[in-house]
């Protein structure tokens, strides 16, 4: 079925917008994963108990704040960043679905 004049105009206003909220979905995995591998460092260093030459007089007690908050980061951050990789997996694939019905001739 053709598209009328008006449908094809408001298909090509929804194709700019979801590309735009597509990119800033990709800004947000990619703060989200940055946040997420400083948790899981911050894990890392409070789990580890060796003494480390750059803050040799951390009492053991703060390492165990550092590796519960870097645990319960981890999670926050990996849960809400392999959530958004999925949200912008599905967008991607319902505009390209929406560009292949903008681009076809009838």
């Amino acid at each position: 079925m053709k598209m009328s004049r008006k449908e094809r105009d408001q298909l090509a206003s929804i194709i700019q917008q979801e590309n735009a909220m597509l990119k800033r979905v990709k800004n947000v995995i990619r703060t989200l994963t940055i946040l997420l591998v400083i948790f899981v460092i911050l894990f890392i260093w409070g789990q580890n108990n060796i003494t480390d030459p750059l803050m040799p007089n951390v009492s053991d007690s703060t390492r165990q704040v550092f590796k519960w908050v870097g645990l319960i980061g981890t999670i926050i951050f990996g849960i809400a960043t392999g959530l958004s990789f999925v949200s912008y997996r599905n967008g991607r694939k319902s505009l390209l679905a929406k560009i292949d019905r903008y681009n076809q001739k009838d």
